[in-house]
């Protein structure tokens, strides 16, 4: 029998696909992670594609799509985009999918949260909710949703709160390898560290972290450290000394810096909604319940003001929390899921005629409009020719030319932030 090969792009979110592609790679899979423009966060993916490249050079764009097909018998594709991340200017979104179908791949698509999020039921839901009053495009949203259950075998979702807006989907927890985090712990401090990592700040409700904890680190109950930017193995230092790791409160769920904090030996704290602490349970298991500390903007002073004047409580915590991470989280539980998964029955493909997601949504096609009646108003009464080509037009006629017009651009714009 032949070893499967498995691909994950276009993106390495949240580190999610490589910490995949570890654990398969231990179990005799051929499994590679590739990037459609620089990773971030210091993620080193197996493969990384020049996102202005795919831009401007169309057979670069084929290059990347002719060696996939030829090495990967299964795509698994991230945030709602396609192989090529919806850079093919002439065809839609997703349009890749059937290509790939017919090419008798398999095809996956995983949701990771704000590609999914509807801002209309997510703030009916939450009260704080990070999508209050954000301009999204639900109908792309539902038209990507469609798409991908048209197309792919399956469907996954990364937390448990996104089954609010793909019912249909799986839900693959999110994974990390537990023993590369772990740490050795001492007695419980008098004044325990509390850190904050917000990926985004508006996401996560860093404001409101803020305003409850810095009264606390000036009373010297705790010593909080808000911190951004860093590295894996940067984000691994600090977590190796923090009591306490406030995720979000805003978004009624969990993300990977809880699971990272209770590898640690950390206590994690986020608002998750009761809904989704309960798909979150595992009856049965050593730990049957999420132990993530519960804390909205309004409760957070006072959860950790009491955790941090409980220290067998923190004890109890944070064995729980390891306990958690490995039997839920840890790379190996996933990655054999994952595996049942592609090793399934192929999935069918439901319509041929899907209503395609434009790429930029409603805002562009208002454009595009705009566009075209201006250009109607500079035809003649006689209807004569339109205007010739513009210098854009013709620029971007020649891919070399425009790539290194655009790769100037973006080395005067970085000159000029650096001189601000």
């Amino acid at each position: 029998m032949s070893k499967l090969r498995v691909l994950y792009a276009p993106r390495d979110i949240a580190g999610q696909p490589s910490e995949w592609a570890k654990a398969l790679r231990a179990q005799g899979v051929d499994a590679q992670v590739w990037s459609f423009g620089e990773p971030a966060f210091g993620l080193r993916p197996d493969r990384e594609w020049d996102q202005d490249r795919l831009l401007a050079d169309p057979m670069y764009r084929w290059q990347a799509l002719d060696e996939a097909v030829r090495s990967f018998d299964v795509f698994h594709l991230q945030y709602g985009r396609g192989l090529l991340d919806a850079r093919e200017p002439v065809l839609p979104e997703l349009w890749d999918l059937p290509l790939l179908r017919s090419l008798g791949k398999r095809v996956y698509m995983h949701w990771h949260g704000s590609d999914v999020r509807l801002p209309s039921v997510h703030a009916e839901r939450e009260p704080d909710s990070y999508l209050a009053g954000a301009t999204v495009d639900e109908d792309a949203i539902r038209a990507r949703v469609s798409v991908a259950r048209r197309f792919c075998d399956a469907m996954f979702v990364s937390t448990a709160g996104l089954p609010d807006y793909v019912p249909d989907a799986e839900l693959i927890p999110l994974a990390l390898d537990v023993a590369a985090w772990r740490t050795t712990r001492g007695a419980e401090p008098a004044v325990p560290v509390v850190v904050h990592m917000p990926s985004r700040r508006a996401t996560k409700g860093s404001d409101l972290v803020d305003a409850a904890l810095r009264p606390l680190h000036d009373e010297g109950v705790i010593g909080y450290r808000p911190l951004s930017g860093l590295t894996r193995d940067q984000v691994k230092a600090e977590f190796a000394t923090a009591d306490l790791v406030v995720d979000s409160l805003t978004i009624g769920d969990h993300g990977v810096v809880s699971c990272e904090a209770m590898a640690s030996g950390a206590i994690a704290i986020a608002h998750i909604h009761e809904r989704v602490r309960a798909r979150e349970a595992m009856p049965g298991a050593p730990v049957s319940q999420v132990p993530i500390v519960e804390a909205t903007g309004a409760s957070l002073a006072e959860v950790v003001r009491k955790l941090a004047a409980d220290p067998a409580e923190r004890t109890r915590l944070r064995a729980e929390g390891l306990t958690w991470v490995t039997q839920r989280h840890d790379s190996k539980v996933v990655a054999a899921q994952l595996l049942a998964a592609y090793n399934r029955p192929r999935g069918r493909v439901v319509s041929a005629y899907p209503e395609w997601p434009e790429s930029t949504g409603k805002k562009r096609v208002r454009e595009l409009e705009a566009e075209i009646e201006r250009l109607r108003a500079q035809l003649g009464p006689n209807g004569e020719p339109l205007p010739g080509l513009t210098r854009r037009d013709r620029l971007e006629e020649r891919p070399g030319l425009h790539l290194a017009v655009r790769k100037a651009d973006r080395a005067y714009r970085g000159l000029r932030k650096k001189l601000k």
